[in-house]
């Protein structure tokens, strides 16, 4: 732990009682930010110049599968069920489930996330959970480690109305290895919901988690999987809605099903590229949950989702969803359906950090640049820097032009390259697992 102050960038608050400090300095206290402002001093403090930049709240994806970054580019979303998750899963051995992990973060990071909602479906056996979260925490992301089903053991057995409770290595992994709920790296579950399991099984399911305390995940409203079961509809009935439920996708829930979630302060996380992508594969709607989201009284966050064939990172997914609720407002006029929403590239901002933490439940942690939270920040740099307008992190914005990311007051990313021993040896583990599962499967060439 060290103090940190960044010097002179067009400080990007997203704190309304702060809102935007042009020329202006952020001071981080070890993991904390201390102070924001303009001509901070603090003798002694390591000086990270700013100038000429633009310094954001770190990006939060709210739901990516990052055990999946070892197998990326081999396949789609919409194939995602065939392939990914019922031909390899048997084959990933806990030492790929680390690769994947490493590697993934460590991308995620390169892109300006800072925090990652890590839905893992891959937990095959106790030593597949160890390894996943070791590497969340070697990589120097923070992350909401969201223990999932053991796809590996049947992936049928685990998604087609299952009957089968969630693993109980759930109560090791919290006593052992994430019991606390203050550190960079902090346990949720990623459960089935009844789009994939018996009432009965979401039920158990959610009495675990909450037993556990721990925040909840599902996937609500997929295309493919409506006509099985109202996910809301059944959750509401159960009583198992809450403020500690968020829910993923989402594009094909009705007006009531945001409604209810609103009310019972649940989240919504959009995945536009996947969700987009799933919906044309299915014949069903072409837009993301976001703007719908946003006119029932939820702020929706934002996630990549598939590793292997999704979006790059947040950038992209701010900039899908602008584009598709601006394609849904032409729609709209020309159909005289509903109302559409506004959403500018400001908003989008909002929720790939603001939203982000408040899904996860960390918003009292990090999402704004405040006095008080994590020091979790990303430092833009490039050509649209000098026009000192946020929207243009937006609108312009990739990894290569991510200058500084820093996490929990430890810089990970510095003049455009990442930082530390993990980065310098997770592209051997990625290549020596690819090439390990390529000799199972045709998915990854060797």
């Amino acid at each position: 732990m060290s103090t940190l102050l960044i010097r002179s960038g067009h400080v990007t608050s997203l704190d309304e009682s702060i809102g935007e400090i042009p020329d202006g300095d952020v001071l981080i206290d070890g993991d904390t930010i201390k102070a924001v402002g303009r001509g901070l001093e603090a003798p002694g403090a390591r000086i990270v110049n700013a100038a000429g930049k633009i310094v954001v709240p770190g990006l939060v994806d709210a739901h990516r599968h990052v055990w999946q970054s070892a197998i990326s580019g081999e396949t789609s979303p919409e194939n995602c069920l065939g392939t990914v998750l019922a031909e390899l899963p048997d084959r990933y051995g806990p030492e790929d489930v680390y690769a994947g992990v490493l590697w993934g973060a460590l991308r995620a990071i390169d892109s300006g996330v800072t925090t990652v909602a890590d839905w893992s479906h891959i937990i095959t056996t106790p030593a597949h959970a160890d390894e996943n979260v070791r590497a969340l925490r070697d990589s120097g992301i923070r992350a909401l480690f969201l223990y999932g089903p053991p796809i590996g053991e049947d992936v049928m057995k685990w998604f087609v109305q299952s009957t089968v409770p969630h693993p109980s290595d759930v109560r090791r992994v919290r006593s052992e290895l994430l019991g606390d709920d203050t550190a960079r790296v902090t346990m949720g579950l990623a459960l089935r919901g009844p789009e994939f399991s018996t009432p009965e099984v979401t039920a158990a399911d959610f009495r675990l988690a909450r037993e556990l305390g721990v925040p909840i995940s599902i996937r609500s409203g997929l295309p493919a999987y409506l006509a099985r079961s109202r996910t809301i509809e059944t959750l509401d009935r159960l009583g198992l809605l809450g403020p500690d439920v968020h829910h993923a996708h989402g594009t094909r829930l009705s007006a009531a099903d945001l409604d209810r979630i609103a009310v019972t302060g649940g989240s919504i996380v959009a995945c536009p590229t996947a969700d987009v992508s799933m919906a044309r594969s299915t014949g069903t709607s072409r837009f993301p949950i976001t703007g719908r989201a946003i006119a029932h009284g939820l702020l929706p966050a934002l996630g990549t989702d598939m590793a292997a064939g999704g979006a790059s990172g947040l950038f992209a997914e701010m900039r899908r969803a602008l584009a598709s609720e601006r394609e849904r407002a032409i729609a709209a006029r020309s159909t005289h359906g509903e109302t559409p929403v506004h959403l500018t590239a400001r908003d989008a901002l909002r929720l790939a950090t603001v939203a982000g933490a408040a899904a996860l439940g960390l918003a009292d942690r990090i999402g704004t640049i405040s006095p008080g939270k994590r020091a979790d920040l990303v430092i833009v740099d490039g050509p649209m820097a000098s026009w000192r307008d946020p929207a243009a992190v937006v609108l312009e914005s990739d990894a290569a032009d991510v200058d500084t990311v820093i996490v929990d007051g430890v810089v990970v990313k510095r003049a455009g390259r990442l930082a530390g021993p993990a980065a310098r040896r997770a592209a051997a583990l990625w290549e020596a697992s690819r090439r390990r599962l390529s000799a199972w499967t045709g998915l990854v060439p060797a």
